[in-house]
């Protein structure tokens, strides 16, 4: 088994922090997938405040290992993800969720492999932004955080199918691709995980037909989630259902994205049926199944852009876990695999009257709890961390350091020499700027 610095985001769910988004749940999920295959890990958590090495047991885990905290940006920060790396000597280094934790991976690397996370296309993301009216050098932006790593790692993660054809054709645009397949780098599809972090998986929801209703949206209100639609959407819906009510958790970003809860949370109290929302706010991770616990159906929406496309909504997986059926657009690929198997009822994308024609259906259908009961199992069988991270996992562990039995393992090349700083040429940086 091999040993493995993980670079990711934090805190991790474990420790129950009051906003807890999709880098930290990858960040652990990817952690417990390498810890349960038998790999010695330390973690580096970016985003938290420092904090010195310490033993922690993993929840979800038999194992410990070290985790350090890493504050993005203070005086040093580099340093000590370099100062970590060089005191573990990694066989591997793996990034964990998307921007800092792949640049601070590929800008303190030495010559051991680099597995880069990339969940999620970061220049449909900057595109999602972009026509939010906001952050008009979003595309730069990501440029910088991304081109270190694609320039130098070995091996990739993507979080879907589709992704992983666009980020081929980034590496290609790179040089990247070389003329023998076997020393092009390994693009490997590693999807969200049905996995929260020690939260208790929920018994499938019911209610009666024609009866009280209550919707649930949980997580961050971004630039690619379609809150005007939900308002509009549901105020119909509340026009015709007495009953009907919405609960949130989450709702806006801080430092990416706010503009979009504003609207919604000021249109909803707005409202003639502003007692009818309850809009909680971020709550402590453990608090999660408490305040949904009167919801009976989870709801999703995207907005148009190449964002859905190629990434993947980790709050389907949630309201599943959580024994919800969904009322969502399926324009992800998560989406579109559960609405082909009937197991995930659709809205036209940008129509309210689409959305609240599906809350009228479910409320006069009523549900008797063997749906939700089918989604949960549906995903439950093929969305546990071992089968999402198993590409990872494999991986490391032909990256091992070999006995002196053993040849060296020869899958993940190391990037030619030449490309190691190309990136710097595509970012248009000069020498230390970064």
């Amino acid at each position: 088994m091999a040993r493995v610095l993980l670079i990711g985001a934090g805190p991790l769910p474990q420790h129950d922090p009051g906003r807890l988004g999709f880098p930290e749940l990858r960040t652990a999920q990817l952690l417990k997938a390498m810890l349960r295959a038998g790999h010695s890990v330390q973690v580096v958590l970016l985003g938290e405040e420092d904090r010195p090495p310490e033993t922690e047991a993993i929840e979800g885990s038999s194992a410990s290992c070290v985790v350090e905290g890493v504050e993005i940006n203070a005086p040093g920060w580099l340093a000590r993800v370099q100062a970590a790396r060089e005191a573990w000597r990694p066989d591997v280094v793996v990034s964990a969720g998307p921007y800092e934790p792949a640049r601070a991976a590929a800008l303190t690397i030495g010559e051991e492999p680099l597995w880069l996370d990339v969940p999620g296309d970061p220049f449909a993301e900057a595109q999602a932004k972009r026509a939010r009216g906001e952050d008009a050098e979003a595309t730069a932006t990501m440029r910088l955080a991304y081109a270190a790593g694609y320039a130098r790692a070995d091996a990739f993660g993507v979080i879907s199918h589709a992704q992983r054809f666009a980020l081929l054709g980034q590496l290609g645009l790179l040089g990247r691709l070389a003329s023998t397949p076997e020393r092009s780098p390994e693009v490997q599809v590693v999807p969200a995980a049905m996995d929260f972090g020690g939260l208790p998986r929920g018994t499938p929801r019911r209610w009666e037909a024609e009866g009280a209703l209550t919707l649930a949206v949980s997580g961050g209100f971004n630039t690619w989630f379609d809150g005007e639609t939900l308002l509009a959407g549901v105020l119909l819906a509340m026009e015709e259902l007495p009953e009907l009510r919405l609960i949130t958790t989450g709702g806006p970003i801080p430092g990416h994205h706010e503009a979009t809860w504003d609207t919604f949370a000021a249109g909803a109290l707005a409202s003639p049926y502003a007692d009818r929302f309850e809009l909680s706010g971020w709550v402590p991770h453990s608090e999660l199944p408490r305040r949904l616990s009167g919801a009976q159906v989870g709801v999703c929406l995207d907005r148009p852009g190449l964002e859905p496309e190629l990434g993947t909504r980790t709050r389907l997986l949630f309201y599943a876990w959580l024994g919800m059926p969904i009322l969502a657009t399926a324009r992800c690929e998560l989406a579109r695999e559960l609405a082909g198997v009937r197991l995930l009822q659709t809205v036209e994308p940008g129509s309210p009257e689409s959305l609240a024609a599906g809350i009228e259906h479910l409320w006069r259908e009523g549900e008797e709890g063997a749906a939700s009961g089918r989604l949960q199992g549906y995903l439950g069988a093929r969305a546990t961390v071992e089968q999402t991270a198993a590409p990872l996992c494999a991986g490391c562990g032909r990256r091992a350091a070999p006995s002196p039995a053993k040849t060296p393992a020869s899958s993940w090349p190391s990037a030619s020499p030449g490309l190691k700083m190309s990136w710097r040429r595509w970012c248009g940086l000069r020498p230390g700027a970064c």
